[in-house]
């Protein structure tokens, strides 16, 4: 069963705003066994959203548009779906009077362009929005199921698990979706299909994809051969141990979480705490660690020791290394590590200092050349890495390789 999602809004094709919904929606449509086969984002032009909607009805069995509800003259979803369907748009008394009431009760005056939300294609249902004034719209055009939602993801969402799943698994019947997933950690995307491609070629009715962000590979799994359960699960469960068995440690997870979720669930397992002392990542480890539930656990906190005047009055780094082998040095990011862990007392000391661009690079010292070390009662290592891309990236990067050098250590630690 496939789907096709059309995000309504001239403002998602501004650099300013981006479609989060249709993540969403791909991820929840997904759960039931429905394959999103295309998406689109189209401007509030009449033409445009007609053909994108004419070109999905065509070709997929469920079409869910998003956007473009509201009551202003730009919102032409309605009337797009009306003008493909060749519907007329009627004023339903029932919805009025729920908008009426709605603004009265906040004891505010509806203003007469509000009415428009309560227009709706004949022979079409509505669904209800408690948590705004559009109502969601569903209509069946030829058997295919067509849901008009509106935009802002604290209405979507609701209507999403409360509407259009039930009325899926109701009304249609998906095919179910056997998948699997694995997440890597410190890999180059290159390096890992050449590893594990002469693997998932002897598996044809297995569609792999590798999915590379900075610092995090993902490796999807899905069966598409013969709805069997029992040869779909098999031949995953195969596939995947096969390919986490080439893969080693590299692997962090087969589940949906993060890499900063696992290693927190290997501190608070172990007991163990962390503090780190960041210079270019600028609190971007700590953001990371700290976006977990519950990370108070395992982080006791950290600096942000931009300054070589920080680096020597809070981290006790020795200002001859600074003058010697300057901020970005492998004795600095040692004595970093060191200098937090004492000041916090943490189980492991972790710092972080490069040169994230787009300057402060020398000859001998590039953009994206970063130091990172790792401090515990064992002692205090310390890595050299070169890392490519722009400022952002080489900083995402560098966290989270961070990050996954310390669950490495730890996996070492338990073997």
């Amino acid at each position: 069963m496939r789907a096709e999602i059309i995000a309504v809004g001239s403002e998602l094709l501004t650099p300013s705003r981006v479609d989060t919904n249709s993540l969403y929606v791909t991820q929840q449509l997904n759960s039931i066994g429905v394959e999103v086969f295309r998406k689109y984002v189209v401007g509030d032009r009449l033409e445009e959203i007609c053909s994108s909607l004419e070109l999905a009805l065509q070709a997929s069995d469920i079409v869910i548009l998003m956007g473009g509800l509201g009551p202003t003259r730009d919102d032409l979803t309605r009337d797009a779906v009306a003008a493909s369907l060749r519907l007329e748009l009627r004023l339903d008394p029932v919805l009025l009077q729920s908008l009426e009431s709605r603004f009265a009760r906040a004891g505010l005056r509806m203003a007469e362009n509000n009415r428009l939300q309560a227009m709706v294609p004949e022979g079409a249902a509505t669904l209800e929005n408690p948590f705004g004034t559009a109502p969601g719209i569903f209509l069946q055009p030829s058997g295919k199921l067509l849901f008009l939602l509106p935009g802002p993801p604290s209405e979507l969402r609701p209507m999403i698990m409360h509407h259009v799943l039930p009325a899926i698994c109701r009304l249609k019947t998906p095919r179910p979706r056997f998948t699997r997933l694995l997440k890597i950690g410190s890999e180059f995307e290159s390096r890992v299909d050449e590893k594990i491609s002469p693997i998932y070629a002897e598996y044809p009715e297995i569609e792999v994809t590798i999915l590379a962000s900075a610092g995090i590979i993902e490796l999807f799994f899905l069966w598409k051969g013969e709805p069997e359960a029992g040869q779909a699960v098999s031949q995953l469960e195969e596939l995947t141990r096969r390919i986490r068995g080439q893969l080693g440690h590299s692997v962090f997870t087969d589940q949906d979480e993060s890499l900063e979720m696992v290693l927190g669930e290997m501190l608070r397992g172990r007991r163990q705490t962390v503090a780190t002392a960041e210079s270019c990542t600028g609190g971007l480890i700590g953001k990371m660690l700290t976006e977990v539930p519950g990370s108070s656990d395992y982080y006791l906190g950290g600096v942000v020791s931009y300054s070589n005047d920080l680096k020597l009055s809070f981290l006790s780094v020795d200002p001859d290394a600074l003058r010697q082998y300057g901020a970005v040095s492998e004795p600095v990011a040692r004595q970093m590590a060191e200098g937090i862990r004492e000041r916090t007392r943490a189980d492991f000391g972790i710092s972080l200092t490069g040169i994230a661009g787009p300057g402060g690079a020398t000859t001998d010292k590039p953009v994206g050349l970063v130091f990172m070390a790792i401090s515990s009662k064992s002692g205090t290592a310390c890595r050299r890495v070169q890392l490519r891309g722009d400022r952002e990236t080489i900083r995402i990067r560098a966290a989270r390789l961070l990050i996954d050098w310390l669950r490495r250590v730890l996996l070492e630690e338990g073997s």
